[in-house]
């Protein structure tokens, strides 16, 4: 039996459909990824699995049991927002309780598992300080610990990294995957990030253009389409798919370089090479051929 399970779920606002018949099935322990454009209603569907508003049609079961006519603290889900929603004027060991104490649970187990979480989330002795008291990571763990410590059925992650720094953001998301396989929660995680699976096989040109930078080019009857970094620079025609033009502009970007082409048929095209020191060196202005193997072409629909 799925752990969670959307049926034909719906949300309307008057005319406005926010959220148009999902479908969709989670597995107990797995982490299931919400992605799309801003507006197409991901953080609406959170919304509504976490019951903060009622869905206008559809149902949501939750363990097989239907829960769209139950509130919030009765669904057994944690939640951690976009902004943290931590209170201020609690200290974090009070944020984490506030669930707890919500339910009614004695003083002693609240003291004894807000202690469990904070360690779980690597902020053992930090649980009087108020939230403006600590750094963007650590408000980001004492949300993460908040919904953790009711040991819920589903945890729903909102975009909980769009406010960290880039550096911070790949650390806190190599933590929360590894803690999630630890625990074995079910997971929906709302994200603008990048599953390899859609970035390496995008099925249409949408999601191409979506899940990171593409290069598409027309050619007899078909589209082909090249990832920046799968494509070539060379001085001479190589590879299995060639295009002659012109250098425009070089961007240097550390670890690698970016080159802006237009190309003899006045199509433009992008290539990121590795700043190794073995790719060669082109300037603004310079012939230079854009070049692809077989195995980095993709081909799909024009849509």
């Amino acid at each position: 039996m799925s752990e969670l399970r959307l049926a034909g779920l719906e949300k309307c606002y008057g005319a406005t459909v926010a959220v148009a018949g999902i479908d969709l099935e989670v597995r107990e322990g797995e982490f299931m990824t919400l992605l799309g454009p801003s507006g197409c209603g991901k953080t609406t569907t959170l919304g509504l699995i976490a019951g903060f508003f009622p869905p206008s049609a559809g149902e949501i079961y939750l363990k097989g049991q239907p829960v769209a006519g139950l509130p919030p603290f009765k669904r057994d889900i944690g939640v951690v927002f976009q902004d943290y929603a931590l209170f201020p004027h609690m200290s974090a060991g009070e944020n984490v309780a506030f669930g707890l104490r919500m339910r009614n649970i004695q003083t002693g187990e609240i003291d004894q598992r807000v202690r469990e979480a904070l360690d779980l989330v690597q902020l053992s002795g930090l649980a009087e300080r108020r939230p403006l008291e600590l750094s963007g990571g650590q408000r980001q763990r004492v949300a993460l610990a908040r919904a953790l410590v009711i040991r819920p059925a589903v945890l729903l992650l909102d975009e909980p990294l769009s406010n960290l720094d880039l550096k911070l953001r790949e650390e806190m998301r190599v933590e929360i995957a590894g803690l999630q396989r630890r625990l074995g929660i079910t997971t929906v995680f709302v994200t603008h990030d990048q599953p390899a699976e859609i970035y390496e096989r995008p099925a249409t040109r949408f999601v191409a253009e979506f899940i990171g930078r593409m290069n598409f080019f027309s050619e007899a009857n078909r589209l082909i389409a090249i990832r920046p970094e799968r494509a070539r620079l060379s001085a001479e025609k190589t590879g299995d798919f060639a295009r002659r033009g012109k250098v425009g502009q070089v961007l240097y970007l550390g670890a690698t370089l970016e080159y802006h082409l237009t190309l003899d048929g006045g199509e433009r095209a992008l290539v990121e090479a590795p700043n190794d020191g073995n790719a060669p060196r082109f300037a603004a202005g310079d012939a230079a051929w854009f070049t692809a193997s077989r195995e980095s072409c993709y081909e799909m629909p024009a849509r």
